[in-house]
């Protein structure tokens, strides 16, 4: 990392936090693609059962791992177990290249293509790179295997979306907070081997004009939206021609998915969150049958194998949970203004015994929009409201978004108590 870095912004950048909670913090792991073995997996769980002071493993919705309520005498202790398998934290946090997203499992999927080679070819450059670790605010990467374009492309600084011909389409300078605004499209037939000069060009051309005075102001759409689209598009693409002709780049063409996966089972976890004990438990049952794990953008787990895996009761029961997407809230997070889990519990318990909706209900806990509650079929931000002299907990409520997977926000509507949230939640279902 630069020299100059103040010392809160470098423990960012390694993943750690403050959480509202007086010393204790949390540590962010980077799964980059959700793509994560069963001896990375049990590690995560041996540390998170001693350190991690009995809370769960919170996924999250960029593909990493959260370690809650964790010691600063911990941290070095947690990094350096990580790290003895291949797992890192670098990058996890702070106003840095965050982790690269990938659709869990594009390269199992018929219609489309792994990009992972992609994504491990730009990851494995930029962390080379000094100037990632020291940018205006954070930078965001991912790669939909195909036009459903799961990684949500819409809300990252930059989203490859592969076509059928082998090229990409190129979504850019969207970004989420209390002000969201979806991307806009800055190429149509990009091939393979211009994906990394152009980010390269991009995050140039972020670190050199983004705003560092202003960090409500400061993400990569921020530009966009100072010049206007067009001289926007403009200035990228002629930064984008230079850095083309610089060198010779890699040319690596995304393969074709694969038909043989015979077995397919997701896991939604309840407000992201899986135990310790749990966590063994699954890689016990599902390592021995040649299963593989990915961890996908919705708070939930992907078992890829050969065939069907017999998991222990409340494991298998996660397959029939609706969607709900939570941020932590005013559970651990010092911004969290309601407490988002609950909220969620309350609404999966409601929800209980009944056919689920392919809906998605994303919850944040402060007008932040960790949650991307602003992009969701149906979505809640937290907020306090005194009534009588009482302080209570309300959600704002949105709906008919995209999730991400194309430019399509939110309608914002009513304000709901939180102790009402369930009943509005299934009158919205209906």
């Amino acid at each position: 990392m630069q020299a100059g870095i103040p010392q809160h912004a470098q423990s960012r950048i390694m993943g750690v936090y403050p959480q509202k909670q007086e010393g204790l913090f949390m540590q962010r792991i980077k799964i980059p693609g959700g793509r994560i073995n069963w001896l990375q997996w049990r590690r995560v769980a041996q540390l998170a059962s001693v350190y991690s002071l009995g809370s769960p493993l919170h996924i999250t919705t960029r593909q990493d791992i959260e370690f809650h309520y964790i010691r600063s005498e911990d941290i070095a202790i947690i990094q350096h177990g990580l790290a003895e398998v291949g797992l890192a934290t670098l990058g996890a946090g702070g106003d840095s290249v965050r982790n690269i997203t990938i659709c869990a499992g594009c390269d199992l999927c018929p219609e489309g293509f792994d990009l992972m080679p992609q994504a491990q070819l730009v990851y494995q450059y930029l962390e080379r790179q000094a100037v990632i670790f020291n940018l205006p605010r954070k930078f965001k990467i991912s790669f939909s295997g195909c036009q459903q374009a799961c990684a949500k492309p819409w809300l990252n600084d930059l989203g490859f979306i592969a076509k059928p011909d082998g090229l990409f389409t190129v979504i850019g300078a969207g970004s989420l907070g209390p002000k969201p605004a979806t991307g806009i499209q800055l190429y149509d037939d990009l091939p393979a081997k211009d994906i990394l000069p152009l980010c390269i060009a991009a995050i140039a051309f972020f670190e050199q004009c983004g705003d560092r005075e202003n960090r409500r102001r400061a993400r990569f759409r921020h530009i966009r939206e100072k010049l206007g689209d067009e001289v926007f598009k403009t200035e990228l693409d002629n930064r984008f021609s230079q850095q083309k002709i610089q060198q010779s780049w890699p040319d690596v063409q995304a393969a074709a998915g694969s038909r043989n996966i015979k077995s397919f089972q997701r896991l939604q976890l309840p407000n992201g969150n899986i135990s310790a004990k749990q966590a063994v438990e699954l890689a016990d049952a599902a390592e021995q049958k040649s299963s593989e794990l990915r961890i996908n953008l919705e708070h939930a787990l992907e078992l890829y194998g050969p065939g069907p895996i017999e998991l222990p009761e409340d494991l298998a029961a996660m397959s029939s949970n609706p969607i709900i997407i939570a941020c932590p809230g005013s559970t651990s997070c010092p911004h969290g203004l309601v407490n988002c889990w609950m909220a969620g519990d309350i609404i999966r318990q409601s929800l209980a015994g009944q056919k689920q909706p392919a809906v998605r209900i994303n919850i944040s806990g402060c007008p932040n929009n960790c949650a991307q509650s602003a992009t969701a079929d149906i979505g809640m931000v937290g907020m306090l409201r005194k009534q009588n002299g009482i302080t209570n907990e309300c959600y704002r409520l949105y709906t008919g978004g995209g999730n991400g997977r194309n430019n399509s926000l939110s309608v914002q509507g009513e304000i709901v108590s939180a102790m009402d949230i369930a009943c509005a939640i299934k009158c919205l279902l209906k």
